[in-house]
């Protein structure tokens, strides 16, 4: 076969048919960048609004409050939201009860975002509430120069915050308002290192740290850490939990979210053995409607970290949950609970003989009572009120 070398010498032989195609094809990608821009553009000037009606709002808001006239200034930092969570849940208790120690119109209270995060937005759109979220500069521009200023950064978040707001502005901060670091340990998985903290205490020497567990504040733990530490515990509720009877419980199951490499062995033996069982994996629902699942709920089962807002919140509510003991958040005495088991193994070979067991009024509210009231003897909004006071009186667990 004779081949056809193409060279500069001869042209190709290019048809109409050809060219047309190509320009066809270049129109339609032109088209297509020109709808992308637009979208792009439409985006940015949405975005735009909604930045210029959440300052609005905010500027509004810190007028409202008399910032101007604050000594005190109290702030907790929370990211942008994507999901509700605990941590988040329970920094907005704490700051409505900070309020409610505060009662002084010379101390203010606010939630700021960590810095760059919620730009356009002046609230917490995952739940209903009607706090307005504020950028940290906009209320740091809008207190007067003698105001003293508390910040409360959650753990995982504490290192980028402070390198955002770089050791220039930390010190005319220091310097001029008194800045004052607490951290607040609401995962003890992802708390700071010694080392970090030690960083931090260099320009911070009075440096604390709030654990919404007790078994975080050991005086092993204090001694690691090489900073104060003060338990408060964890409710971020909006009621006081109140207890439901088994009659009330509907046959349901609802399952933490987390990702797990068990999850699927055992909701598959679940499925299989009680198939009669609604199971509801708690996914982008809102937190009042999650909240009235945990009171409707039997049961509860959560891949995370163990006793955590996904087992102590329905058993506090009547129900009754399961878990793979994790020391790292153990609020229970150490003792054998039924529902509370040492491997995912072990849970998935049991669960559901454990889940016929229990299946009855008098069982279910025995063994309801064996979780519960220890549980109580730890948690509570009163208690969670009553350490967060002590904390800012200066009463320390570990000082």
């Amino acid at each position: 076969m004779k081949r056809t070398l193409t060279t500069l010498d001869k042209k190709p032989n290019i048809s109409s048919t050809h060219l047309a195609g190509r320009a066809l094809s270049s129109l339609k990608l032109i088209k297509r960048r020109l709808h992308n821009l637009t979208l792009k553009s439409s985006f940015l000037i949405s975005n735009i609004r909604r930045i210029a009606r959440s300052r609005t709002i905010q500027k509004r808001e810190l007028q409202k409050h008399k910032c101007g006239n604050w000594k005190n200034l109290i702030i907790y930092l929370i990211p942008q939201p994507r999901r509700v969570t605990g941590g988040v849940m329970q920094i907005y208790s704490l700051h409505g009860m900070t309020q409610e120690h505060f009662q002084d119109s010379s101390t203010g209270t606010l939630i700021c975002w960590i810095p760059g995060e919620g730009i356009s937005l002046y609230k917490h759109e995952g739940f209903k509430n009607d706090i307005t979220v504020f950028p940290l500069g906009l209320v740091l521009d809008s207190i007067s120069p003698d105001c003293k200023i508390l910040l409360h950064l959650p753990e995982f978040a504490a290192t980028r915050i402070l390198n955002n707001l770089g050791v220039k502005r930390l010190s005319y901060l220091r310097n001029n308002h008194g800045l004052r670091l607490n951290i607040l340990n609401q995962n003890a998985e992802v708390m700071l290192t010694p080392e970090e903290l030690m960083e931090i205490k260099n320009l911070f020497p009075d440096l604390t740290c709030t654990v919404g567990n007790s078994v975080w504040a050991s005086n092993s733990e204090r001694e690691r850490l090489g900073i104060p530490l003060h338990v408060i515990p964890t409710w971020y509720y909006p009621d006081d939990a109140p207890w439901q009877p088994y009659e009330s419980k509907k046959d349901l199951m609802i399952v933490s979210p987390d990702r797990h490499p068990a999850r699927k062995m055992v909701l598959d033996a679940l499925h299989a053995h009680l198939p009669d069982i609604e199971i509801r994996v708690i996914r982008g629902l809102e937190y009042e409607k999650y909240l009235d699942l945990e009171k409707r709920a039997k049961w509860s089962l959560t891949f995370g970290e163990g006793l955590d807002g996904y087992f102590y919140g329905p058993v506090l509510r009547g129900g009754i949950a399961f878990a793979v003991r994790n020391s790292t958040f153990d609020l229970l005495p150490k003792k054998t609970y039924k529902t509370l088991y040492d491997s995912y193994e072990d849970m998935t070979e049991h669960i559901a003989s454990d889940i016929r067991i229990l299946d009855s009024k008098n069982r279910y509210e025995s063994y309801n009572g064996e979780l519960r009231t220890p549980l109580l003897s730890v948690l509570g909004r009163d208690r969670t009120f009553t350490a967060m006071s002590a904390y800012y009186e200066g009463s320390l667990s570990l000082p």
